[in-house]
Order: structure tokens, then sequence, then C-alpha cells
């Protein structure tokens, strides 16, 4: 909880002023590389909403988020190279490249932490995240993440010990064709 507390704050900070996502990460890669002790490490998803009917993701070692289509199918956006989580720059390797995929009216994009879809069952299986796009359908966003959330909950047999954030971001379409 403190490392995602520092995190949420350098975020708050660079994004004020920082415009640019590339330069947005390179600020959070500083700063927490400067804050974090040795070793600790956070993997992110930068995600910029723009009016041109596409997302543009940076992907910093996290999984990928699940794009749900208008029409009901769904895939999982993978960077075109993989790349450290933040504070891991120092050891080397190139930092992440953002790449655009479109978001269309109608299309969800569902942000998560790692514990969602490491959730286990009784029987050691993982949360099967893309056989519940179905749930995801309720008109009330906050009603559809109750639905996979207590699906999640379920599927653990209880409450889950690893973090299990979500965020749902739906593009409903404005008369002038930006995002709602």
């Amino acid at each position: 909880v403190e490392t995602a507390a520092r995190v949420l704050g350098a975020f708050r900070e660079a994004a004020y002023d920082e415009k640019d996502l590339v330069k947005l990460g390179e600020r959070l890669e500083r700063s927490v590389a400067r804050e974090l002790e040795d070793e600790k490490f956070v993997t992110a998803v930068l995600a910029e909403i723009g009016d041109d009917h596409r997302v543009v993701l940076l992907n910093y070692g996290h999984p990928a988020p699940l794009l749900v289509h208008g029409d009901g199918t769904a895939d999982f956006p993978e960077p075109p190279a993989y790349a450290l989580p933040l504070g891991l720059a120092a050891h080397g390797g190139p930092g992440p490249e953002p790449f655009p995929v479109p978001f269309l009216p109608g299309d969800q994009l569902l942000l998560y932490t790692d514990g969602v879809t490491e959730a286990r069952d009784e029987r050691g299986g993982f949360y099967p995240l893309a056989e519940r796009v179905h749930l995801l359908k309720d008109p009330d966003a906050h009603r559809a993440l109750d639905a996979l959330r207590e699906d999640l909950v379920r599927h653990a047999a209880g409450p889950h010990h690893d973090d299990a954030a979500m965020l749902l971001l739906r593009y409903q379409g404005g008369a002038d064709g930006a995002p709602v």
C-alpha cells in the first residue's frame, strides 16, 4: 500500500504539468527509482485517451488491459516490446514504446492489477478474465464492476489476499465524436 501511495503521488505531481506520455513515464521512472528502496519496483500501464478514436498505452511490465469491443469480442492489447517495470531502468533494457489501440464508441477498457488474473480457485486455476467479458454488459459501469468483483471472489472461494483493483473505462461517444 505504501508503494502504491508513493507511485500515485509521483503520478499526480508529474501529470499536472507533463503532457507528453513518454516524458510522464520517464518522470515516474525517476521518481520511483529515487523514492523506493533497492529491489522494489512497480508495474504500470499509462493510458492516454484522445479524441481520435484511440487510446495510447505505455506498458511498464504490467498485464495488458482487457479491451472489450462494442460487438462483445475482446482482446488484450500487448505492447510491441517488453519493458521493465518502473524502478528497474538502471538494470538496462529499453523503456516502453507507446502504442496506439483503436478505442471506438461502445468499447470498454478494463485496467486491472495482477491480483485479478492471478486469483486462484480451489484447484489452483487462475481467474479466467477473458471468459468473464459478459459480466461487463450491464449499462451501469458500477454494477458491471461489482458483478466482475463478486465473480472473482466466488472464483477464489473468498476474499483474495493480493490486491485486486479494477478500473473500467467506457467510450460512450458524444455528439462531436469525443469520448464521454
